[in-house]
């Protein structure tokens, strides 16, 4: 387990979103300390949960110096990403929520959920969280099972998702809901789309989409527009599990020269059990989800056709 887990990741591309989500959790912390400090723990606990807290690089594939750290072609056509092990030097790096569970790291995703919904699909209680790891704690703080940095929290399996990939944190407090969904996005070799989107059960299942720009996106600006050609967009989902697998390697990545207007989307789709999940598009056909060390190549025809109503 300690070779495990700490290894850096020098691949993770944190979107503003969360860091404007940990501003917003520890301003309402505060608030709560001033207002009634008896129910601060309780509370900040709670907000936790749904904040970033955790400590893994944000240079976006800029330390590449130990090759054990750099997503792999395999040869064959697969991407191996190593399993998440922390930088040693930790102390200027960014934060985003993680917890232990049955040997692997699970982190914050792109996925949303709507705190309602996940009153249907909280599955089998799995532990309780530990809030032991910080960016000065020792290897031994990441042995331990359902140690984390989000505070106290329930964690739960999701009904209709694998455990071995999805997890969720529930708290109730003071009649608020904060749920966060985690992923074990890492330690994996993934062959073809499906053994990561085929896990997200989009197809068949999409209640509605919505697409916003890159200025938009990086703005934290709400600013969505409605997809309304479901029959392109479920052409698009179907193909998702046929896309081709890449390594996000320094220097390579075309996300890094596609931060822009004209070939930058961020498509959120929202799916019938109140989950949204949220992908990066690039004009050229590429695509991207979660802070993995892998994006993917769909078929020029149909990426094109989803592109085109994407303006």
């Amino acid at each position: 387990m300690s070779n495990k887990i700490k290894q850096e990741i020098s691949k993770i591309e944190l979107p503003k979103e969360l860091n404007e989500r940990s501003k917003m959790g520890v301003s309402q912390a505060k608030k709560e300390i001033k207002n009634n400090k008896k129910t601060f723990i309780g509370i900040a606990a709670a907000l936790l949960v749904s904040i970033v807290t955790f400590t893994l690089f944000n240079n976006h594939l800029n330390n590449t110096a130990n090759n054990s750290n750099i997503p792999v072609d395999t040869g064959d056509g697969g991407v191996h990403i190593p399993a998440i092990q922390l930088p040693e030097d930790n102390m200027s790096a960014d934060m985003i929520g993680l917890i232990v569970y049955n040997e692997n790291i699970y982190t914050q995703t792109r996925t949303e959920i709507d705190a309602q919904a996940a009153k249907d699909i909280i599955g089998e209680k799995l532990g309780t969280t530990k809030a032991i790891i910080d960016e000065w704690s020792e290897q031994e703080a990441y042995n331990k099972e359902f140690a984390s940095t989000i505070g106290k929290a329930d964690v739960y399996t999701v009904k209709g998702y694998d455990k071995d990939f999805r997890i969720m944190t529930y708290t109730e407090q003071d009649g608020k809901i904060f749920v966060d969904l985690y992923e074990n996005l890492n330690g994996i070799t993934i062959n073809i789309g499906q053994d990561i989107f085929g896990k997200l059960n989009i197809y068949g299942n999409i209640s509605s989409a919505q697409y916003r720009t890159f200025s938009d996106w990086n703005n934290s600006i709400d600013d969505y527009q409605p997809i309304t050609d479901m029959e392109t967009l479920n052409v698009f989902v179907e193909e998702l599990n046929q896309t081709k697998p890449l390594p996000r390697i320094q220097n390579s990545d075309p996300i890094s020269n596609s931060r822009n207007d004209e070939q930058f989307r961020e498509l959120s789709i929202n799916l019938n059990d109140g989950t949204t999940v949220k992908l990066t598009l690039l004009k050229d056909g590429y695509i991207y989800y979660g802070f993995m060390g892998a994006y993917f190549k769909m078929n020029e025809d149909i990426f094109s056709k989803l592109w085109s109503i994407l303006k």
